[in-house]
């Protein structure tokens, strides 16, 4: 009768650990599952490279419309604009009275003070267009006689005709340069530049320049090469940089006291992107210096710039280490590219979601955002392929 009890003890135990078995496995199969968060991998680095080339002699800044200012070079003190400062003007004249693109505005009509200035500048060596008593001028004509050949006499009579006098002019010039932030530019004793009083910064001139760009007539205006005037004829652009080096405008200034001046704007092709350059040269040994310095300065600029794709489609992001076995690798949906200037730093941040069951390939994960030059640039992050689930063997028997 003693063995039939061992069995019988025998087999109670094995109920019991079979029991406490079954139990603690359907513990484990209830418990929740753990949840994996994501290990970012960190990005490649995208090198800086390049460095702006100032000129010798003189002052200079330059800048990117899309990007902001790149630099400024020499003391940075207010010098004569010599002619740039018919730019100040053209803005003026077409702010107080604006033309839509093709149209010519309202005509002039030219008096003996306006024969008298241009005989005037004449003796003084000055930039002129020829006019005659009672000949008809349009706006947009002296716009152009203005920024083509530089005309020192129809800046002044343009002044005349539009504002009713210089002084008048200059004081709504004064308050225009103030709402375009121009702190350190003055306006002197004529419309022309030639007077040396009229002053500026390469910085402060770049804000011209930009206005420039924003205004469609003049923007055209400057990026023609020669126009046809009433009695002058043909006059033709002084820049001789327009069209090379992307250059399309804006106004070139010489005087014994300015020395040579350009204040330019540029259009480079960045990879599939534009970057438009806007800079300024002031106080060259003469204009050709400023003229030939300024192509170095775009050039140098320009290769500043590169078209950078940090994230390609399928890079991986990130993995997911999985209690129940095996790695779980999170790539990038789609490529980010974008145009990056050498000064800029990259930035990334991923935002992902953690997994706790299994997933189909291509499922949307997050997303990686990358930040350049104040922009962000974002990309879907989804696995590379299906991630398993846990299974129910890992499940009932996990510590």
């Amino acid at each position: 009768m003693q063995p039939k009890r061992s069995h019988r003890i025998t087999a109670g135990i094995l109920a019991l650990v079979l029991l406490a078995f079954v139990g603690i496995g359907a513990g484990n199969a209830l418990r929740a599952i753990p949840v994996v968060a994501a290990s970012v991998k960190a990005l490649p680095q995208v090198n800086a490279s390049g460095s702006i080339g100032w000129p010798a002699k003189g002052e200079a800044a330059v800048s990117a419309l899309e990007y902001g200012p790149l630099g400024e070079h020499g003391a940075i003190a207010p010098l004569p604009t010599a002619s740039i400062a018919k730019v100040i003007t053209s803005l003026a004249v077409l702010q107080k009275n604006p033309l839509q693109a093709g149209e010519q505005g309202p005509a002039y009509t030219v008096t003996e003070a306006d024969v008298a200035s241009y005989n005037d500048y004449v003796a003084r060596d000055g930039s002129v267009v020829a006019v005659t008593l009672g000949e008809q001028i349009t706006e947009y004509q002296a716009l152009q006689a203005l920024m083509l050949p530089s005309a020192n006499n129809i800046a002044d009579s343009l002044t005349v005709w539009v504002f009713g006098s210089f002084a008048n002019y200059k004081t709504y010039a004064a308050q225009m340069l103030g709402s375009l932030g121009m702190k350190d530019t003055v306006i002197g004793s004529d419309a022309s530049g030639l007077a040396p009083d009229t002053v500026s910064t390469p910085s402060d001139l770049i804000k011209l320049g930009t206005a420039v760009l924003n205004n469609p007539v003049l923007s055209q205006i400057v990026s023609q090469t020669s126009a046809t005037l009433p009695v002058a004829g043909t006059v033709h652009n002084v820049d001789w940089l327009l069209g090379s080096h992307g250059v399309i405008g804006i106004k070139t200034g010489n005087s014994d006291e300015a020395g040579g001046c350009f204040l330019f704007a540029s259009k480079q092709q960045i990879g599939p992107s534009t970057v438009t350059l806007v800079g300024a040269v002031m106080g060259a040994l003469d204009l050709n210096s400023a003229l030939s310095s300024s192509a170095a300065l775009i050039d140098s600029a320009a290769a500043t710039f590169s078209y950078v794709t940090p994230i390609t489609k399928g890079q991986e992001i990130a993995s997911y280490t999985l209690p129940w076995g095996g790695v779980a690798t999170a790539v990038a949906k789609d490529d980010i590219s974008f145009v990056r200037w050498s000064g800029d730093a990259v930035t990334s941040q991923a935002t992902l979601n953690t997994i706790s069951k299994g997933l189909p390939s291509s499922s949307n994960l997050g997303t990686l955002t990358v930040k350049n030059a104040g922009q962000s640039h974002k990309v879907t992050v989804v696995t590379k392929a299906a991630v398993p689930g846990p299974g129910f063997w890992w499940r009932v028997t996990r510590h």
